[in-house]
């Protein structure tokens, strides 16, 4: 409901009425409607934070490590783009949901920071300020996805490829300074 005629569109009683539910059902799992805007959220980036460990645990370079990412947030965005184009472009409605993409983007970034300090610290990176450059590269990684999800500029797989290019743009350009 929320993706096809937008959240601020939604009442409570057509979400309770689309999804078959009565009210006293949908108190029993939800406070309002702002938090299934929040549960739609965090379950979008919570498939993320359980297969990032698995898919980019063993990774040993940075080329694979690009790859890998990319592939699990197309792999996982891929099948969920009305999902995706409702958090981009909706969520800001919700105070919740925008609390719950704020620490799904903050643990991206502590977790790149985190791996391009160590990387940093092996003479690997030649990153000055690896949480910078962390944050720099979920920006423009966003900016893509929104091409893709909320504009309707590419399909997928150029979603694929341009993230690729740009994580490596962001990266080198530190390397290079």
């Amino acid at each position: 409901m929320f993706a096809e005629h937008g959240y601020g569109e939604v009442s409570l009683r057509q979400l309770m009425a689309a999804a078959g539910v009565s009210t006293t059902a949908f108190y029993a799992r939800f406070d309002s409607k702002e938090a299934v805007m929040a549960e739609l959220t965090t379950r979008l980036f919570g498939a993320l934070y359980t297969d990032a460990p698995r898919v980019l645990g063993q990774v040993r370079s940075l080329a694979t490590g690009i790859d890998r990412g990319v592939d699990l947030l197309c792999d996982q965005f891929g099948e969920r783009k009305a999902l995706v184009r409702l958090i981009l472009s909706e969520a800001g409605s919700s105070p919740v949901a925008v609390k719950a993409r704020r620490d799904a983007y903050g643990l991206l970034a502590a977790f790149l920071a985190s791996r391009f300090r160590a990387m940093a610290e092996r003479g690997q990176l030649a990153a000055r300020d690896p949480e910078a450059l962390a944050w720099a590269l979920v920006g423009a990684l966003e900016i893509q996805i929104v091409r893709w999800a909320v504009w309707g500029e590419i399909e997928l797989e150029a979603l694929r490829a341009q993230l690729r290019a740009v994580a490596r743009a962001v990266i080198r350009t530190t390397e290079d300074s």
